[in-house]
């Protein structure tokens, strides 16, 4: 594992662990599985992310997700856009940044 990746994957756990009922240890697991490329992983951290209301963060992991086809990623993404486009503000939803 890269610098960066032992980096990132340090940053994810303490983010998602503070905020949540899973053990360490399962977390951990989902970590090394969404650095890894694991579409569902990245999927589940960024849904994570967002609950914490880190929203960059999410997005990016909810478009390495989507990028892969995960079609629950896909869905999100889709979502955000079309109530962005219509101006639709919503607590949870991206910036349009």
């Amino acid at each position: 594992m890269s610098e960066r990746e032992s980096a990132v994957l340090s940053v994810l756990q303490a983010l998602v662990m503070e905020h949540s009922s899973l053990e360490p240890e399962i977390w951990h697991s989902i970590a090394i599985e969404a650095l890894s490329g694991s579409a569902p992983a990245q999927y589940i951290v960024a849904t994570a992310l967002e609950e914490l209301g880190n929203l960059r963060q999410a997005q990016e992991w909810f478009e390495r997700s989507a990028a892969q086809g995960h079609a629950p990623a896909l869905a999100k993404l889709a979502s955000y856009s079309a109530a962005l486009s219509q101006g639709v503000p919503f607590h949870s939803g991206f910036s349009a940044q």
